[in-house]
């Protein structure tokens, strides 16, 4: 998929790559904002470092990932581990949500990792993935959270995975798409995991455990930064400075959408769940369509659930 085609704003430790689309194509850079310049500034490091790879990074080919570190990040021995930490990382993605690297599907042996200050945000292509090496060499496990998006990206042609869409089918995806679903269930996915490979979570926004993401929750929508947020956590679109102002949007987004797939989650299944984030940023129809197709129950009364469940009324 193309970088910044919806999919990668399923794509980001923090997200981004479907963000490009959701903030606007190319064609619309005319009449910037704040998170189109963040997402372009991403696009350009990311066409950049591959470019430049050969010469700049050093490359580590494991049994399932290849890694390139930007020269200079780690020791050769530390480079080493590293890589060998991310093919872990990779395989218990991959059997958690029993989904595979499919070579012929992607039309390349093995995903490429890039370990790199060049990109900008963490994030993930069906192909590549971008580590932002000043957050993820102290927390490895962003990298989690990343494969969850790269695995679950199946069709790079698809709609919402492509930045060559015009601004009227653009805007007609994105009134529907659920950001929530795919930060949320990645941000699920990487606390789940990280206990199990001996890894703290990564804390860029949960700040405790998988046991604490409710209460987190409860003290964001408190938060006046947290209650401008809600309406797009379990609904649809994106809000407002989302790239651009991670501690402000992003860090509130992140919260309530991991703590409403966990609900999600324990109540539908997690196969359910899975099979949701992969299908919608599949296909086209809106979130709410599929999460009444896949779990036989509309995204309003699951919502209102989920903030009773946590003690919110809303």
């Amino acid at each position: 998929m193309n970088i910044f085609s919806r999919s990668v704003i399923a794509a980001l430790a923090c997200c981004v790559a479907s963000w490009f689309n959701a903030v606007g194509t190319a064609a619309g850079f005319a009449a910037q904002n704040p998170d189109q310049d963040a997402a372009r500034s991403m696009a350009d490091g990311s066409r950049e470092v591959v470019h430049t790879a050969p010469t700049a990074a050093d490359r580590i080919e494991t049994d399932h990932v290849i890694v390139y570190i930007d020269k200079g990040l780690l020791t050769t021995e530390a480079e080493r581990e590293f890589a060998q930490g991310i093919d872990r990382m990779f395989v218990a993605a991959s059997t958690y949500l029993q989904r595979e690297f499919d070579p012929t599907l992607r039309k390349t042996a093995k995903p490429a990792y890039y370990l790199t200050n060049r990109a900008g945000l963490s994030h993930a292509e069906s192909t590549r993935i971008f580590l932002n090496a000043g957050r993820v060499i102290p927390s490895p496990a962003i990298a989690i959270h990343e494969s969850v998006h790269l695995l679950l990206m199946k069709n790079p042609d698809a709609p919402r995975n492509r930045s060559d869409l015009t601004p009227e089918e653009d805007a007609r995806l994105t009134a529907s798409y659920g950001a929530w679903l795919a930060e949320g269930f990645a941000g699920y996915v990487t606390y789940e995991l990280a206990p199990r490979l001996n890894l703290e979570p990564d804390r860029l926004f949960v700040k405790g455990d998988r046991t604490t993401v409710e209460e987190e929750a409860r003290q964001w929508i408190r938060d006046p930064r947290g209650a401008r947020v809600l309406p797009f956590a379990g609904s649809s679109g994106v809000p407002d400075g989302f790239l651009a102002d991670r501690a402000n949007v992003a860090a509130p987004f992140y919260v309530l959408g991991q703590s409403f797939i966990k609900y999600l989650v324990q109540h539908a299944g997690l196969a359910a769940i899975t099979q949701l984030y992969e299908e919608h940023f599949d296909g086209t129809r809106p979130v709410s369509d599929d999460i009444q197709r896949i779990t036989g129950k509309g995204l309003v009364r699951w919502r209102t659930e989920w903030l009773e469940a946590i003690g919110v009324s809303r």
